[in-house]
């Protein structure tokens, strides 16, 4: 009966609902039914009235539906009588039975077993397998449903996979700068012990010690304070609304009053628009590029805010010493930091992670003459 479901198909039955579709398959089995039944009853009147009457001439068609043999008492004849009577009952039944059927294998059935392994393969982890179900009927709603759970549970997989990724450099880096601190504590804490036991610990060997585990602990404090910064940054909401884009340069030109010292030179390639973003988390980011900026730059700044379709991209230049090609992969790390005299270099790291959380991304480079190019790219709505 495959050649029911070709049939159905070439008539929309996949762009059909579910009742219309049993309809289709029914109606087609009732046509076949009663083509069935005219050649059935055609062939049996054919046979009787060529045993009955064999010498008399052909009759049209319609003459075969109305024929009603003679009274006769033989087999053959009986046989094709009770064929031909019952052949409108046999041909609807089966029709019936193998339209509905088909109907329950094509369009119940098969979408369930599909929808069934879908289930499967989200149950077992698998979020590459994409949920794929062509019709447009009541299953379509189940299965898009069922697709755009996939899609939320793989990208929140990715989300889980990058922030676990993320935290175990985190916890690297942790472990890798604590060691320093601590080591210094309990290093001049035991030289102490030991020049006091001896009777030789002076006031310059006190206060040399003591200044050291201050320094450490100061370092320590600023662990703690750094984590508190890195939790905010998770947990910080974004607030977006409708202002012109023209107040992020204005920000710009307020950090520049406090560098008298360096030039800042500022490029503006967009138009006079009005944009839907967060005006503050723009400016946060920008105030830690600008800062890592006039830290290094000898002289000059130079910063272009572009607009590329529905993203603002704002690049920072200085004419400084530029990134080591360590550096280039480390810089935004948590605790990174070019000057050593500083404890922990976490400005770009909030300023990546701020710009991921508005949609866009950072990014860190060398110039071809000299210097660093920082690159922060913001989604607007």
């Amino acid at each position: 009966m495959d050649w029911l479901d070709d049939v159905i198909a070439r008539l929309f039955a996949k762009r059909s609902s579910l009742d219309q579709s049993l309809l289709l398959y029914l109606l087609i089995s009732i046509l076949g039914i009663v083509c069935a039944t005219l050649i059935t009853v055609s062939i049996c009147v054919s046979w009787e009235r060529l045993i009955l009457m064999p010498e008399e001439e052909p009759t049209f068609f319609w003459n075969y539906l109305t024929w009603a043999p003679p009274s006769t008492s033989l087999p053959t004849i009986k046989l094709l009588e009770m064929v031909r009577q019952s052949a409108v009952f046999v041909y609807s039944f089966l029709g019936i039975f193998f339209a509905t059927k088909m109907f329950y294998r094509k369009r119940i059935l098969q979408p369930i077993t599909i929808l069934e392994k879908s289930i499967q393969q989200i149950e077992q982890g698998n979020y590459q397998q994409p949920v794929y179900y062509n019709t447009y009927d009541e299953f379509e709603k189940t299965s898009l449903g069922l697709e755009h759970l996939r899609l939320t549970l793989q990208t929140n997989e990715k989300r889980l996979k990058e922030m676990y990724r993320d935290q175990k450099k985190v916890n690297a880096a942790f472990s890798h700068d604590l060691r320093t601190p601590l080591a210094t504590i309990q290093n001049n804490l035991e030289l102490l012990e030991a020049y006091y036991e001896q009777d030789r610990l002076s006031p310059e060997a006190f206060d040399k010690s003591a200044t050291k585990i201050k320094n450490s602990i100061i370092r320590l404090s600023s662990f703690s304070e750094t984590m508190q910064q890195l939790q905010k940054l998770e947990d910080r909401p974004l607030h977006k609304k409708m202002q012109p884009l023209s107040l992020i340069e204005e920000h710009i030109r307020e950090i520049d009053q406090h560098y008298p010292e360096k030039e800042l030179l500022i490029t503006k390639d967009y138009p006079k628009i009005t944009a839907k973003y967060d005006l503050d988390l723009i400016n946060e980011v920008v105030e830690n590029l600008l800062n890592n900026a006039y830290r290094f730059a000898k002289q000059t700044i130079d910063i272009t805010i572009a607009l590329q379709e529905q993203l603002v991209i704002i690049y920072v230049k200085d004419d400084g010493p530029g990134f080591s090609k360590k550096e280039l992969l480390t810089a935004t790390e948590p605790y990174y930091s070019q000057n050593k005299n500083s404890h922990f270099g976490l400005g770009l790291t909030i300023a990546e992670a701020l710009a991921q959380k508005h949609g866009g991304q950072l990014k860190i480079a060398n110039s071809l003459d000299s210097g660093a190019i920082v690159s922060a790219v913001f989604l607007l709505d």
